[in-house]
């Protein structure tokens, strides 16, 4: 995201705390905040798809992109262990 989109969110921001925005501000702040949140995420994905673990033994693993179905029932990357497990969740079934 360019940092003139940026520099937008934040002077509406400050401009909402100050004296409120109009109706076409807060539709263009919404606008530019799901294109930060989207472009946030796409940079994540693209830092994990290339991520690779180690283990002790030096042995290198790829992360593994679990969509809708996987253990914990969230679209996410995950890092099967030894064990069988895929994560560190105390809440998590796998």
């Amino acid at each position: 995201m360019e940092q003139a989109k940026i520099d937008r969110i934040n002077a509406l921001a400050r401009k909402a705390k100050a004296e409120g925005l109009t109706e076409t501000e807060k539709a263009e702040q919404q606008a530019l905040r799901r294109e930060y949140i989207d472009a946030m995420k796409a940079s994540l994905t693209a830092q994990l798809d290339n991520m690779v673990v180690v283990d002790e033994a030096g042995n290198e693993q790829r992360l593994v992109k679990k969509e809708g179905g996987s253990c914990c029932g969230h679209s996410h990357h995950h890092h099967h262990h030894d064990d069988g497990h895929c994560c560190d969740d105390p809440n998590c079934q796998c």
